[in-house]
């Protein structure tokens, strides 16, 4: 296993283009790209900075940050799940075989924040360009939209959009069948968990799982993030919203049960052909 490759994997919404662009800042360490499944789980086109892995190795974005610099440096890209669609079930097992050998980063954020984030937010990333030091393609495809980012995020702060129910309760199963796929990767990667909410207070584990200097990536995260966050806090713009919230609670509980234990995702999550039904054992 390779101490020098990191993926980071996260739903959509979890802080991954802040994440692994503060990582990249560190000295040693050499970041870029966003890794998708495929090209049909995507909502929209693809950014140039997009990566699919379906039929793809990981490690051909590893090769591609290497050849940048050929000293001694750490190499770390971001995995990040669609929700729009399911993940499709014949490709589980052909998932985790995608990433052995490397370092994991999962992170993971309420589903119901997310979907605020994603749905009534919407996705925007703003930079701070005194702070771009690196000419990673990702960093400079997001400041060639900023203009188009602050357009929508004006339009969010007064959006009175109502999530239909039907469609959030899909996107939460998804979201958990993403996380449940993350998790499956414990067993057989040096693997870490993080909370988005507790990223601030992690970063000394962090530090020592990527052994990259404390001090370093505390400048990076806080003191000069290439990525500005957005603090708007969105309204709870669901139909049904209690209902969904029990919904939340319950796929969260499990998580975070799954986070502690060891699984067989099958018996989680498994397709019944005779009913050609996802059954979910919640």
């Amino acid at each position: 296993m390779s101490d020098n490759n990191f993926i980071l994997i996260s739903n959509q919404r979890c802080g991954s283009t802040w994440f692994i662009t503060s990582v990249g800042n560190c000295k040693m360490v050499e970041t870029d790209y966003e890794v998708k499944w495929s090209k049909d789980l995507l909502l929209g086109k693809p950014s140039p900075y997009h990566f699919f892995l379906k039929e793809d190795k990981i490690e051909n974005i590893f090769k591609k940050l290497s050849s940048i610099n050929n000293n001694n440096k750490k190499y770390g890209t971001k995995f990040v799940f669609d929700f729009y669609k399911p993940f499709p079930v014949n490709n589980y097992k052909k998932f985790y075989n995608k990433f052995e050998k490397h370092k994991i980063i999962h992170i993971s954020r309420d589903y119901i924040d997310i979907l605020k984030s994603k749905l009534i937010g919407k996705v925007t990333h703003f930079l701070d360009s005194n702070n771009i030091e690196n000419k990673r393609l990702i960093d400079n495809t997001i400041l060639d939209k900023q203009e188009e980012y602050k357009k929508t995020l004006e339009s969010s702060k007064i959006s009175n959009q109502q999530i239909n129910f039907q469609a959030a309760s899909s996107y939460l199963l998804n979201l958990f069948i993403n996380d449940v796929l993350a998790l499956s990767l414990k067993n057989r990667n040096k693997f870490m968990n993080i909370k988005y909410e507790e990223i601030k207070t992690k970063m000394f584990e962090i530090s020592n799982f990527l052994k990259v200097p404390l001090n370093e990536l505390n400048k990076n995260f806080f003191e000069k993030p290439t990525i500005k966050k957005n603090k708007i806090k969105y309204k709870n713009n669901f139909e049904n919203f209690e209902e969904l919230k029990k919904i939340n609670i319950n796929l969260k509980d499990k998580i975070e049960l799954l986070k502690t234990n060891e699984f067989d995702f099958e018996k989680i999550i498994r397709y019944d052909l005779s009913t050609k039904k996802l059954n979910i054992n919640i």
